[in-house]
């Protein structure tokens, strides 16, 4: 690609921008994870977020793609929008392959006033001259935007120095609870075992173990120990997740990175096989599904949803709602962390910036009417309380404030749970990417609270059943993100969406995972300990005669590229 998006964030400029946002009372924020001093927070407001007193908005009515093709601008949040502002959309609604459809619109002239656009295709737009420069609507028009970069648009400029687009707005912290661990035991088995230490796999093998030994039989069916779904791609999903997790490794595609900023294909880096030779021992054992290897997630969760799984490892694959639905709710899973012993986790310091390359973009087009009114309404969403709108819905209704704190009402759950296909759209949660305002799991707002409703602790906790409160609670914790194991913290910048992938390599991870994919079930399978590292050293001859160090030595000069081009 020929050109990209360049963004100049300095962290130090962020917090500032935070601090001062937050001193304001039409503040606004955005992500992060890092987390700060008590005494550097926002206070949390306990006041009305009723918007201020100012001359209304004239109305006006502009277009928007989108690729919900069941968003309306009825809901109440939409209209409490418009009452705020005087905007309505009108929703040119995208069906079929996205980006193709963005480029008919390009070829033809023919797209709506406002687009939510990709990266890649963004670059097409702007080479195209379809997509208008923002840089001086949002001086002349945009104070709120303007103070949620700190009156610095350098993370949003192309690499011409002309801003052609809005990102959700930095943040001071993010505060991600929606984050488990990667292992996950039935509350049953817990609370059988009297809520036992979990820190090792053996551990939770023990649990296990003597919960089958007791009862052999859930229901009529064989009671299964370790068990997921790995079909097709998800093996790789599953028990890559499983080894990366175990070994402390970060998530960073399919890479690990040194401090020297070095990066190499995972798949041989010390301690990647651990748990596949737990897998191995425990198969021998009868403690693992070997239909784990092979069986697809609707096969899965048809064991899962009879309680006959009492682990469940590598992520994905909870059926705690089905479970609890059914009358199981002691059955639901109780989420863990374990690192191998020596080991030391290391974790993706998260960025309290907008997701460069990853979010998509929100951009006017030349076929806006009048961008001038488009500017003043996307600062107006700007705004702390409209952020709040859009985050979290109706106060009173969808969420009440409680010690300070927002908090989503049973109201609002109660209508998740029984409306779950309607819901989104019927009460106005979907709108906060097409109206630029904090979405990322665990944002928080200027005023210290979370930034969407899904994200908090009031939301998780009403969304768990008895069994599972009752679980937490005797590990001291209540939610699954309270028993991750902290890490250390490294600013890896890291990631597909930011490094971008060249064919040849694309082509050799391909073939990695293909090859990695024939190794690991002769390896979990094999019969003689003695003979697993062979067949992991096997796979790493054969991964070097497709080219293993080039393709090391290629990603890194991409790695170390892509953080030349952030500073």
């Amino acid at each position: 690609m020929g050109k990209r998006i360049k963004f100049h964030a300095v962290i130090a400029l962020l917090m500032a921008s935070i601090l001062l946002i937050s001193a304001c009372s039409n503040g606004n924020s955005g992500s992060g994870n890092a987390k700060t001093e008590e005494t550097s927070k926002p206070a949390p407001t306990t006041e009305s977020t009723a918007p201020a007193e100012e001359a209304a908005r004239t109305p006006f009515t502009f277009t928007m793609n989108t690729d919900n093709p069941n968003i309306n601008w009825t809901s109440e949040v939409a209209l409490e929008v418009q009452k705020r502002t005087g905007a309505t959309i009108k929703w040119d609604i995208i069906t079929g392959d996205f980006r193709e459809k963005m480029n008919i619109w390009l070829a033809a002239g023919d797209f709506p006033e406002v687009i939510n656009i990709h990266d890649n295709t963004l670059l097409s737009y702007i080479d195209a001259n379809a997509v208008l420069d923002l840089t001086d609507l949002i001086k002349e028009h945009g104070p709120n935007i303007m103070k949620a970069y700190n009156n610095d648009l350098s993370m949003l400029a192309h690499t011409d120095g002309k801003v052609y687009g809005l990102l959700q707005p930095p943040t001071q912290e993010v505060r991600n609870l929606n984050q488990a661990g990667w292992i996950a035991i039935q509350a049953a088995v817990l609370k059988e075992a009297g809520y036992p230490e979990i820190k090792t796999l053996d551990d939770v093998k023990k649990v296990a173990a003597d919960y089958i030994a007791k009862y052999p039989e859930i229901d009529g069916g064989k009671t299964i120990g370790f068990s997921n779904y790995g079909a097709a791609n998800q093996l790789y999903n599953i028990f890559d997740t499983s080894a990366r997790s175990y070994a402390g490794f970060p998530t960073t595609a399919q890479y690990f990175v040194d401090d020297q900023k070095n990066a190499r294909l995972r798949f041989f880096e010390p301690g990647y096989t651990d748990v596949f030779k737990f897998f191995n021992q425990i198969n021998s054992e009868g403690l693992f599904d070997p239909e784990s290897l092979v069986q697809t997630p609707e096969q899965f969760t048809t064991k899962c949803n009879q309680g006959r799984v009492l682990v469940i490892f590598g992520g994905g694959g909870n059926c705690s709602s089905t479970l609890a639905q059914n009358g199981m709710e002691d059955r639901s899973y109780i989420s863990f962390d374990i690192v191998a012993p020596g080991k030391t986790k290391l974790v993706n310091k998260p960025s309290t910036n907008p997701n460069r390359g990853g979010d998509m973009w929100l951009s006017f087009t030349k076929n806006a009417k009048d961008p001038v009114r488009l500017i003043q309404f996307y600062d107006d969403m700007f705004k702390l309380e409209n952020q709040i709108l859009v985050g979290w819905g109706i106060e009173g209704k969808y969420y009440t404030v409680e010690n300070g704190k927002r908090t989503a009402t049973d109201w609002l759950v109660n209508e998740y749970k029984t409306k779950p296909s309607t819901f989104w759209e019927d009460l106005g949660m979907g709108y906060a990417r097409m109206l630029s305002t904090n979405y990322a799991s665990g944002f928080t707002l200027s005023d210290g609270d979370y930034a969407r409703w899904d994200n908090s602790e009031s939301w998780i906790s009403k969304n768990m059943n008895p069994s599972q409160v009752e679980a937490y609670g005797k590990y001291g914790a209540k939610t699954a993100a309270d028993l991750l194991i902290k890490g250390e913290e490294k600013d890896y910048q890291f990631a597909p969406s930011v490094v971008k992938w060249t064919d040849d390599i694309k082509k050799f991870n391909t073939e990695a995972i293909a090859e990695w994919g024939k190794a690991l079930p002769k390896f979990i399978l094999e019969k003689d300990p003695a003979k697993l590292d062979a067949i992991w050293s096997d796979l790493e001859k054969t991964l070097k005669e497709k080219g293993l160090d080039k393709q090391n030595q290629d990603v890194t000069a991409l790695y170390q590229e892509s953080l030349d081009s952030a500073k």
